[in-house]
């Protein structure tokens, strides 16, 4: 495959081909570590490339957004995202991010890649997120992603009772063939490695009206694939409740799907001091569990 539509096919983020011909003649692309400026340069399955995004060049506004505080020091903040907070302006979105809510409440961060989000939780996933307050906090954390040094723990509500207690589901993702704003599961050698662990921690939920069955889960991410944990849950037949792209005609309706970035844990850039921080499940999703129980 050409470098460019591998890049197409794979970014992370929903970056244009534009963005991506930029990175290439910038420089910013590697191949097995080695930088390629020809967007037609031809990959083998086994080449290993990265993308260096472009410096964010930010514009946008702050906005008195609250922000839900858990942890912080003065090197980085873990914050608790509630659902339905995008994460940053893109794609239509304009305003009301959590990028404009850093933004009015650490000024200074506009001197920081991305206003320090080293990484991403969907609009309507709630949860724990890490922001870096310098320029080397951030590079710091993007290599502890990138070597899996940070360990995500998500719970989450699945249709159907799952008799066996846990396991993993490795499948590649890509993106939809028709619908490019979503992502599938391929059992070919393209798309983006996805791992996700997985361990059913209650199977005896169910549906008063309809008896209907669910199992609350535990979700742990060895690799963070752009909505990975719902394409593998759709993928694996247990879609997560209230999922309005990978589930939109589930029986239980809610505000987005029922999934949670409960904790995290990591060694401090800086100090090296053990990190465990962990929440309790916001309101929606307790009311939800209730009424399955």
């Amino acid at each position: 495959m050409r470098l460019d539509l591998y890049l197409m096919e794979n970014s992370e983020t929903d970056i244009t081909r534009s963005q991506i011909a930029r990175g290439i003649r910038d420089g910013r692309v590697t191949v097995n570590g080695i930088t390629v400026t020809k967007a037609g340069t031809i990959l083998r399955d086994t080449d290993t490339v990265n993308f260096i995004p472009e410096q964010t060049r930010i514009t946008d506004e702050p906005e008195n957004i609250p922000l839900n505080v858990v942890f912080a020091d003065n090197h980085l903040m873990v914050i608790n995202k509630p659902r339905g907070l995008v994460v940053h302006p893109g794609n239509g979105v304009s305003g009301g991010t959590l990028l404009n809510a850093l933004l009015f409440h650490h000024p200074e961060l506009r001197n920081v890649a991305r206003c320090g989000i080293v990484h991403r939780l969907d609009k309507n996933t709630a949860g724990l997120m890490v922001i870096a307050k310098t320029p080397a906090v951030a590079l710091k954390f993007a290599q502890m992603f990138e070597t899996h040094d940070v360990a995500r723990t998500y719970n989450g509500i699945v249709e159907g009772a799952i008799q066996t207690t846990h396991g993993t589901i490795n499948r590649n993702i890509v993106r939809h063939p028709i619908n490019r704003t979503i992502y599938t599961v391929t059992d070919g050698p393209h798309g983006r490695t996805a791992v996700t662990h997985w361990r059913a921690l209650d199977n005896t939920l169910t549906h008063k009206t309809n008896g209907r069955r669910y199992t609350l889960m535990e979700f742990k991410l060895e690799t963070g694939r752009t909505h990975q944990i719902r394409v593998h849950c759709k993928s694996a037949g247990w879609p997560l409740v209230g999922d309005p792209e990978y589930n939109p005609n589930g029986a239980i309706k809610c505000n987005g799907q029922m999934l949670e970035a409960t904790s995290l844990e990591f060694l401090h850039p800086i100090t090296g001091k053990s990190m465990r921080l962990e929440i309790d499940h916001t309101p929606e999703f307790k009311k939800v569990l209730g009424v399955l129980r």
